[in-house]
């Protein structure tokens, strides 16, 4: 079972709510929340909204900032983004697949960018990319499925772990009212980062409206069901019920007008989309994931320097979606930090099928506000490996707690990574 569709935790009750005409053949499933029915799509909400919830959205995050956690799902190749250069081992193992030294975007004089990272490679000449090479868990595993699930819940070696990393941020931070929207995961289900805290899962902004019947509008559906639930019989169901009804009213001034623009990126866009959305028209979202899939090219990556390639699809489609995400915020850009991450990367050298296969040491990215550009971390190269791979010398938990601690204004981070020297002294300079 992968980390998106894991079990329920035992705090994620399902109830089912019945509605009326148009929607009456329809669930309105509360799952540590609420989602389908009346409401498109899935949606997990906090319990303590229950007892007391702030739906404003005026109201600000504490420290105004918000965190982006992008998840590369499939084990994206870390030498493709940041290749060495004038590396001849690197060359060697990778004939017609590495990134020639010509063709490389300038980094320093160590390492040089995909060429088809040129959003990546301005944002780094800006001074806001930070690239932390041979990243990842000092667990080696290089299932996917189990790699994943215990990334996103930040305690490698336990994958009993019921809650994810930002869930326990979530919780150990909550004050006695939150905005519904302080944490919003884009995707069709729940991912593990999040679970055990306050969330919003949904597939797009539009979901989280009413849809009109035939023969009632929206504002009238909205009536009905909210004149419905406050008499139900259980607790719960009025409870989370009232919920939803304050997360449709929350999203329904901006619902209408929540398609892309022209021009958006297909692709990973639309995952960044809805949090851009979001963002922009001052919702105060603190904490958002979204996820790609795709990266696990065991075959037929092609050239880094063919614009019709697998591999160089995957960068440039990755980039122009950060890129277009950053031009849509403007001015408040400088809020907002992206970390971009993977469960492990490629071996280094190229298997027979002109792909890699799994691997361990990954690429790492933190871009936006804050960010201290440059490579950092410790880089064992390609002559020291792990069995082949790149060896892990960066701990992941080092960079996430690093932005917590800077963006977020996190204290004491150790039930967050538990197990892991959350200090500064473990940091690597990411955030200035």
């Amino acid at each position: 079972m992968d980390a998106q569709h894991a079990p329920a935790t035992p705090d994620e009750t399902t109830v089912g709510i019945p509605l009326i005409g148009y929607i009456d053949r329809r669930r309105f499933l509360v799952t540590g929340g609420v989602g389908a029915g009346a409401i498109a799509a899935t949606a997990w909400l906090r319990p303590s909204w229950f007892r007391s919830t702030t739906a404003s959205a005026a109201a600000l995050a504490s420290t105004g900032n918000t965190i982006v956690y992008v998840f590369l799902r499939g084990a994206a190749d870390g030498l493709s983004f940041l290749a060495p250069l004038g590396d001849s081992t690197y060359q060697a193992a990778r004939p017609g697949v590495a990134i020639p030294d010509a063709a490389a975007l300038f980094v320093d004089s160590r390492f040089g960018l995909h060429p088809g990272a040129v959003r990546l490679k301005g944002f780094l000449d800006e001074g806001r990319l930070a690239l932390v090479p041979a990243a990842g868990s000092p667990e080696a595993n290089r299932s996917h499925f189990y790699a994943q699930d215990v990334m996103d819940k930040g305690t490698p070696g336990q994958p009993s772990t019921v809650d994810g990393w930002l869930g326990r941020y979530l919780n150990r931070s909550a004050g006695s009212t939150e905005s519904i929207l302080r944490s919003v995961g884009i995707g069709t289900s729940l991912t593990t980062s999040l679970r055990g805290g306050g969330e919003v899962a949904t597939p797009n902004l539009q979901s989280l409206a009413l849809n009109p019947a035939p023969s009632a509008s929206s504002a009238q559906l909205r009536s009905a069901i909210g004149a419905m639930y406050p008499s139900a019989n259980h607790a719960l169901l009025r409870d989370r019920s009232s919920a939803a009804i304050g997360l449709v009213d929350l999203i329904s001034p901006i619902a209408a007008s929540a398609a892309p623009p022209t021009g958006w990126p297909n692709g990973f866009g639309y995952a960044l989309w809805p949090i851009a959305k979001l963002i922009g028209d001052g919702y105060p979202v603190e904490i958002a994931t979204a996820d790609l899939g795709g990266w696990d090219e065991h075959d037929a990556m092609g050239s880094a320097t063919d614009t019709t390639g697998n591999q160089y699809q995957l960068v440039a489609g990755l980039d122009a979606a950060l890129g277009a995400f950053f031009d849509y915020l403007g001015a408040k850009a400088s809020a907002v930090t992206i970390v971009v991450t993977t469960e492990f990367g490629r071996r280094i050298a190229i298997n027979g099928s002109g792909g890699t296969d799994h691997g361990r040491g990954m690429v790492m990215m933190a871009i936006g506000g804050g960010v201290s550009p440059g490579v950092k971390g410790m880089w064992p190269g390609l002559v020291d490996t792990d069995q082949g791979d790149v060896r892990v010398v960066n701990d992941y938990r080092a960079v996430l707690s690093e932005v917590l601690a800077k963006r977020m204004g996190a204290g004491d981070l150790t039930t967050v990574f538990p197990g892991f020297d959350t200090s500064a002294g473990s940091w690597l300079g990411v955030i200035a």
